[in-house]
C-alpha cells in the first residue's frame, strides 16, 4: 500500500517518522564530517605540542580512516542481519566515546589508538545513516535526498573549523574533540529513545535469508558495477582526504597563518556542502552524465588553482571554495549512488563494502602527501601531484552511469 492509499492518520505518522529519521541521519552525517575534519584543523597546534613529523601526522592523520575500514564492512554485515536502527546506535555511542577519549592523549601511540578506534565506530556509523535514508524516501528521490543527508558531513566539517577558531578565545585543540565526542552520543541516545525500527524493517531481517558477502557484492551481474564503485570511492576519498586532513598544513605551507589556514579549511567545507546539494540534484537528472565529467574536472582545475592565486588570502579563499565544492560534491554523489545498486536486505552490507573501500584510499591519501612532504615536494607539488587520481575516480564513476540499478 502507497503512502497515498494510507488513512490520513497513519499517512501523516508515517511522514513524521521519515522526517525524524531523516533529521536523526543528517545529525549523525554532521558529527561524522566533524570528526573527519577535526584532526586536520587541530593539527598544526596538536603537531607542535607533540612534536609530530610529518610521517607520524600521516599516519596519526589516517588511523581513523583504517578503523572506519573495519567498521564499514562489519557494521555493514552486522545491520543487515540483526537491524539497522541497532548497529547505528552502538556505532555512534563508540564513535562518541573515542573521540572524546582523543582529547585526553599524551602522545603520539595514544593518539593513534584514539583515532583508531574513533574510526571504528564511524564505519559501523555510516553504511547505516546511508541505508536508512535512502529507504526513507521513495525510490526515484533516493540519489537526491540522500545527497542532501550526506551535504551534512562537510557542514560538520565546517564547525569542526569553527571551533577551532576558539584559539583565540584561549581553547586548545582538545576542545574540538570534546565537542565531537559528545555529538554523536546525543544523537545516539536521541535515537534509542525516539526512533522506531518500522522505518526501515519492511521485512524482519530474521525470517530473510540474508546473501553471502560475495554473491551480494559479486553475484547477479554486479561485478562490474561494484569494482567500478569501489575504484570511485576509492581514488575520490583519496583526493577528499588529503585535502580534509592536509589543507590547513598545506595552506600554511603556501605562506598564510594557521588563523588564515582555519577560514580556508571553513570555505572548503560550507561550499562542499551547498555544492553537494546542487550536484546531487544535477546527478539525479537526466544530465547525470555531463555532470560527472563537470564534477571531477571542477576537482582537477581546483588542485591547479589553489597553489596559482599567490598569497592573496580572497582569491586562496575563492580556490579552496572551488575545491570544497567539486571535492566533497563528487563523495557525496557516490554515497548516494551506492545504495541504488543493492537490493534491500543486503543494502548495508554493499553499502559497507563501498564506504570501507573508500576508505582505503583515505589511508593511502594523507600517506601519500606525507611521503611526498617528507621527500622535500612543496605544498604545490603535492596539489598537482593528485592529478591522475582525479582522473581515474572521474572515469570509474562516469561508467557508472551505464551500470543497472537494483531499485
Amino acid at each position: 500500500m502507497s503512502t497515498a492509499e494510507l488513512p490520513v492518520s497513519q499517512s501523516a505518522a508515517r511522514s513524521s517518522t521519515a522526517r525524524l529519521t531523516l533529521l536523526l541521519c543528517t545529525a549523525a552525517a554532521v558529527f561524522e564530517g566533524f570528526d573527519t575534519q577535526s584532526m586536520g584543523v587541530a593539527a598544526p597546534r596538536l603537531a607542535a605540542e607533540f612534536a609530530l613529523s610529518a610521517g607520524q601526522k600521516s599516519w596519526i592523520f589516517s588511523a581513523a580512516a583504517i578503523g572506519l575500514s573495519v567498521g564499514a564492512v562489519f557494521g555493514g554485515r552486522i545491520a543487515d542481519r540483526h537491524g539497522r536502527k541497532q548497529t547505528l546506535i552502538v556505532s555512534l555511542l563508540l564513535f562518541g566515546i573515542f573521540s572524546t577519549l582523543t582529547a585526553f592523549a599524551v602522545g603520539p601511540t595514544s593518539l593513534f589508538l584514539a583515532r583508531l578506534l574513533t574510526g571504528l565506530g564511524l564505519g559501523g556509523a555510516m553504511p547505516n545513516f546511508i541505508s536508512l535514508s535512502s529507504e526513507t524516501v521513495r525510490s526515484d528521490r533516493r540519489l537526491s535526498a540522500v545527497t542532501v543527508i550526506m551535504a551534512g558531513m562537510p557542514l560538520g566539517g565546517s564547525i569542526a573549523a569553527l571551533v577551532a577558531l576558539g584559539e583565540r578565545l584561549g581553547w586548545d585543540w582538545r576542545v574540538i574533540f570534546y565537542v565531537g565526542g559528545a555529538g554523536p552520543i546525543v544523537v545516539a541516545l536521541v535515537m534509542l529513545r525516539l526512533l522506531s525500527d518500522s522505518t526501515h524493517t519492511k521485512t524482519s531481517v530474521n525470517r530473510v535469508a540474508i546473501a553471502s558477502v560475495w554473491t551480494t557484492l559479486f553475484g547477479d551481474s554486479r561485478t562490474a558495477t561494484t569494482l567500478l564503485l569501489w575504484s570511485a570511492f576509492f581514488f575520490t576519498q583519496l583526493v577528499l582526504h588529503l585535502m580534509l586532513n592536509w589543507l590547513p598544513s598545506l595552506i600554511v605551507g603556501l605562506g598564510f597563518s594557521t588563523t588564515d589556514a582555519s577560514w580556508m579549511s571553513l570555505c572548503f567545507n560550507l561550499s562542499g556542502s551547498f555544492g553537494a546539494v546542487v550536484l546531487g540534484h544535477l546527478h539525479a537528472s537526466a544530465l547525470r552524465r555531463v555532470a560527472v565529467v563537470v564534477t571531477y574536472a571542477g576537482v582537477a582545475l581546483a588542485m591547479l588553482l589553489i597553489p596559482a592565486v599567490g598569497k592573496t588570502f580572497l582569491f586562496a579563499a575563492i580556490a579552496c571554495g572551488i575545491a570544497g565544492v567539486f571535492t566533497i560534491g563528487a563523495q557525496l554523489v557516490l554515497f548516494a549512488l551506492a545504495p541504488l545498486y543493492y537490493g534491500y536486505a543486503v543494502r548495508s552490507t554493499g553499502v559497507g563494502a563501498s564506504v570501507a573501500t573508500g576508505r582505503i584510499g583515505s589511508v593511502v591519501g594523507p600517506l601519500f602527501a606525507g611521503a611526498l612532504l617528507t621527500g622535500g615536494a612543496t605544498s604545490a607539488g603535492v596539489l598537482i601531484g593528485i592529478l591522475p587520481f582525479i582522473v581515474v575516480s572521474g572515469a570509474a564513476a562516469l561508467a557508472l552511469t551505464w551500470r543497472r540499478e537494483s531499485g
